[in-house]
């Protein structure tokens, strides 16, 4: 070994160093070879020295070792190969094709007859292994259920990639067993699923190798059509009459929703309708179609029969009191026949449909709004404080539009209504009339015209206030609206009976007039002061009480509160005995019971009424105007603009007079005795106490009457005072007057006497109603001609 290390080459060295695992195992060290090299003794020693690297490599460094491994691939690669394609690719597609996945999302069926059908298939395939692959079935698919092979069907090749697959096809599907095939559509058409078992030999391509006569069995879980139970109705048509009073023509637009994946074209379907046991008609649908995994539109058109049995009619007007309610009446339909030309029909498609029966629920997808626009073209409320929140209601003319969704004659025999009335979004109260008598109803196109007899209009124990609320806004506004909801019945002629329908919903907004009482102008006449007592005058007279509306009120005793206008001062109570306002101007009897508290103002009063002279006023309600609980917030409200007239015309309350005279009298105490003649204007007695009577004659005054004395001056009569005293002035220029001016003017005064007309003014103490009456201080001015003389 030293020797030939002796022989090493630079490059060598360099190799044996790059070769060697290190240093420790070098004879020699890095310089010692280096040495050696250069003196050439390691030349002859090279191939030993490779013969000694050789050895010292691990053992896949090695050429032999790949070699080797090379040679053991092949041969492997030899015998695998073979063995993977056609031994282990067979059994394995096989494997896959066991675990792969089938589902059916459609099959539709169309052309069918009693041997065949032809099917659209669409559905998928899943866990189809991780190689893109063909599935190719050269031969049928047999399809069996509940072990009986119900037919068969070639499908076109499959594509799977990525582990799925999707089957689109068109085939056709041969029946094997006609019997068990109609056991199964019967069984499929009630049912909510089935399990279909899938047998064939299919090939698979895949990888360059096409794997033949592989077995495929699939269990397919399907939906039934589970008898077609959501079924709906889109529209409900009755287009006319049927001929020779049989019945109604109808047109049915249903919805038949199929869970199932199987559809099939029914073509000619006749079914029969049924209500609650009643035979109802027997409808058509052409082309129809049931599709798979869909809602199926079908429309079925008919006859309605018409119904002479009363079990059969009440079940009908029910049906149709329902739907027209918005309600959902079930209905059902019996299959009559399938044709799927049009001709002829198929048995094992006729026995499965035949054996269901639908129901259908016979519901409106929209409202329908039957009864609508109403309009109350009068309305009275009669109030009773002995009966609080229940006035009764009536009505001459209410209108409404009606529209039946049927283009079928109605004749409209009676109407009957369950009336609310709704207010600011609550219910108020209940109209309850057993019938609605009917007016100038013109059904065909629309109206119906009706009236309400008296019915009592019923107020909800939560509702009080705003009942009230209700009837003041009524009252004090010049419109009003608000809503009135219900249920209305009716007896009507109809081609298919005489049905008694009830409770149709109906919802309108109504717009009255108001009675807009504080915008009147209540015109009071024919005043008459009646009586009088220590506490009041009473004041008979007429008020107008105007009403623009279509509304009527009537209730019992109204008391409302007089005002001055111009000083908005009390002067007493306005008494309507029974209230009773129609449209128009209603004159209304009332009661002014006078007492204000200001004496003058009292006294300006009946000064002007005996004048002649309208006194304005304001009258105005409170809350406790009414004992009629539902009026009170109404009379709380009422404030009316009036004026109490004076009589008319004006009487003189004096209409005669004697003044007697002395050259003595005038020449000393001043003082003439007079007696008055005066009337009563009055329709109850007059007690007077005294006067204080300024007299004059051409604006000079002439004397002064004070007197108290006791005279009651019947109602409409009249009386002389007796002898009074009227007090000249003192003085020489009163002299003076007499002698150059009165005396000059009239010179018959001394020569037995004559007529001369003097002012008065009056100040006359009185209690209007005799006696006993209401005290009062009457101011009042008259020129009158007193007979005059002067003796000597």
């Amino acid at each position: 070994m030293s020797s030939s290390i002796e022989n090493l080459t630079e490059k060598n060295q360099y190799d044996f160093f790059s070769k060697s695992s290190s240093k420790e195992d070098l004879p020699y060290s890095p310089e010692e070879v280096e040495y050696k090299d250069e003196t050439g003794e390691f030349d002859v020693y090279e191939e030993e020295w490779d013969h000694v690297v050789e050895k010292r490599k691990r053992f896949y460094q090695r050429k032999r070792f790949w070699v080797r491994c090379i040679l053991i691939l092949i041969v492997f690669l030899a015998i695998f190969i073979p063995l993977l394609i056609f031994v282990i690719l067979p059994k394995l597609v096989q494997v896959i094709v066991n675990g792969s996945t089938m589902s059916m999302t459609q099959l539709n069926m169309t052309d069918v007859s009693e041997t065949s059908m032809k099917v659209s298939i669409s559905g998928g395939i899943g866990n189809a292994g991780i190689f893109p692959a063909t599935i190719e079935f050269p031969e049928p698919i047999i399809v069996s259920w509940e072990g009986h092979q119900l037919g068969s069907m070639n499908m076109a090749s499959v594509k799977a990639s990525g582990g799925t697959a999707s089957i689109l096809d068109s085939t056709t599907f041969t029946i094997i067993d006609k019997d068990a095939f109609a056991t199964f559509s019967k069984d499929m058409m009630s049912i909510e699923s089935f399990t279909w078992t899938l047998t064939s030999t299919v090939q698979v391509r895949a990888l360059g190798r096409t794997i033949r006569n592989v077995s495929l069995t699939k269990n397919l879980n399907m939906l039934g059509m589970n008898g077609f139970n959501k079924v709906t109705i889109d529209s409900f048509e009755m287009p006319g009459d049927a001929p020779n009073n049989t019945g109604a023509y109808v047109r049915l637009v249903t919805s038949m929703n199929n869970p199932s994946p199987i559809g099939v074209k029914l073509g000619t379907m006749v079914l029969d309708l049924h209500y609650n046991g009643t035979y109802l008609g027997q409808v058509t649908s052409t082309e129809a179609v049931l599709v798979g995994n869909s809602p199926s539109p079908m429309t079925l058109e008919g006859i309605l029969i018409r119904q002479t049995n009363q079990t059969d009619l009440d079940k009908i007007s029910s049906l149709m009191s329902t739907y027209l309610s918005g309600g959902s009446a079930l209905t059902s339909a019996k299959g009559v026949s399938v044709k799927p030309d049009g001709v002829n029909s198929v048995s094992w498609l006729s026995n499965g449909l035949l054996s269901i029966t639908l129901n259908v629920p016979m519901k409106s997808p929209v409202a329908l709004n039957v009864i609508r626009d109403i309009q109350i073209m009068d309305m009275d409320m009669i109030f009773n404080k002995s009966t609080p929140y229940a006035p009764t209601a009536s009505s001459n003319t209410v209108t409404a539009g009606f529209k039946l969704p049927f283009n079928i004659t109605v004749g409209m025999e009676s109407v009957s209504n369950i009336m609310s009335i709704v207010y600011n979004n609550k219910v108020l109260a209940d109209i309850n009339a057993a019938v609605w008598n009917q007016n100038k109803s013109d059904v065909p196109n629309g109206l119906l015209v009706f009236n309400l007899p008296p019915s009592p209009l019923v107020v909800k124990d939560d509702a009080h206030d705003e009942f009230g609320q209700f009837v003041s806004d009524l009252t004090i506004n010049p419109e009003q609206t608000f809503t009135v909801q219900g249920f209305a019945n009716s007896v009507s002629e109809t081609p298919v009976g005489v049905l008694a329908l009830s409770n149709i919903p109906f919802t309108s907004e109504v717009t009255m007039k108001g009675l807009n009482f504080n915008a009147i102008d209540a015109v009071v006449t024919n005043v008459v002061v009646s009586g009088g007592t220590p506490d009041y005058i009473t004041m008979n007279q007429t008020v107008a009480l105007p009403n623009p509306s279509n509304l009527s009120v009537t209730g019992d005793s109204v008391t409302l509160t007089v005002f001055d206008k111009d000083t908005d001062q009390y002067l007493g109570e306005l008494i309507i005995p029974s209230l009773n306002v129609v449209p128009g101007p209603n004159p209304t009897s009332t009661q002014f019971l006078f007492h204000p508290e200001n004496d003058t103002l009292r006294d300006l009063f009946l000064s002007e009424y005996l004048i002649g002279y309208q006194f304005p006023l304001k009258v105005v309600g409170y809350k406790n105007s009414t004992e009629v609980v539902e009026m009170q917030t109404a009379m709380s409200m009422v404030s009316l603009n009036s004026a109490a007239p004076g009589l008319s015309p004006p009487p003189n309350l004096v209409t005669s007079g004697t003044a007697d005279s002395s050259l003595n009298t005038l020449l000393g105490n001043r003082q003439t005795i007079v007696v008055v003649g005066t009337i009563n204007p009055l329709d109850t007695e007059l007690y007077i106490s005294g006067q204080v009577t300024q007299v004059s004659w051409r604006g000079n005054f002439f004397g002064t009457v004070n007197a108290t004395y006791e005279q009651t001056v019947a109602p409409k009569g009249s009386a002389n005072t007796p002898p009074l005293i009227l007090q000249h002035p003192q003085g020489f220029s009163f002299g003076v007057f007499l002698a150059t001016q009165l005396v000059p003017a009239y010179p018959m005064i001394a020569f037995g006497g004559t007529m001369v007309p003097f002012d008065l003014d009056i100040l006359l103490s009185v209690r209007v109603g005799g006696v006993n009456g209401y005290p009062a201080t009457i101011h009042y001015k008259q020129q009158q001609d007193i007979f005059t003389k002067m003796t000597l």
